[in-house]
């Protein structure tokens, strides 16, 4: 795969990354071995950083039993988490690329401020979720409706601690997309235990989070 991006989607990003409020941190995990798209995820990532002078990569390279990888709770190559002003737990397993990179692009928006451009009573109740939460959402690159859930997961990830946001690009992760049963996407798992499908509205998001904690 080649990562390209054009003068029009250069211009829209820097255009996004003025809004940006604290540095951003891309803490890249890759290894040399068995990993396909490992180097064309750090091409991207790069060119995105290239961007901004608030946004920076660090690569970590190797296995994934490093006291900071397992601290981050990173368990798959190629993996992208997005530290802010404070460590949030936004995660991407796989090249967010075609469609998903929309949802990396405004991931970076959204810790870098520290925030979600969400309605005050959605905010308020993921923030009053009390229990820890881990979200998985499988994606493919041709979804267009994937990058919405990915980053309504992500966002639900910046306003409370407990939450633990994951994207899967199922193509590439096919073990995990196989566990999960994952015909369509998005797909959304909750706990293990709670699946929805396709775009949900953020109320219906909200739900599924107390649903999980029950």
């Amino acid at each position: 795969m080649v990562v390209e991006m054009d003068d029009a989607t250069r211009e829209q990003v820097k255009e996004m990354f003025e809004t940006l409020v604290n540095e951003v941190t891309i803490h890249l995990f890759t290894e040399s071995e068995k990993c396909l798209y490992c180097n064309d995820t750090r091409d991207m990532v790069e060119m995105v950083a290239e961007l901004s002078e608030l946004v920076k990569v660090q690569e970590h390279q190797g296995p994934l039993d490093s006291d900071f990888a397992k601290k981050l709770g990173v368990k798959h190559h190629p993996a992208i988490v997005l530290h802010g002003k404070d460590e949030y737990k936004v995660k991407f397993y796989g090249i967010p690329a075609g469609h998903e990179f929309a949802a990396l692009i405004g991931g970076i928006v959204d810790v870098s401020n520290g925030t979600a451009p969400l309605p005050p009573d959605i905010i308020e109740d993921i923030r009053a979720i009390d229990k820890p939460i881990h979200i998985r959402v499988f994606v493919t690159p041709q979804c267009p409706y994937c990058p919405g859930m990915t980053r309504l997961a992500h966002q639900a990830a910046i306003l409370n601690p407990l939450i633990d946001s994951e994207m899967f690009e199922a193509l590439e992760m096919q073990e995990q997309a196989a566990k999960f049963e994952v015909f369509g996407v998005p797909k959304t798992i909750f706990n293990d235990t709670i699946s929805v499908e396709g775009l949900t509205p953020p109320e219906m998001f909200v739900e599924k989070l107390f649903e999980a904690i029950e």
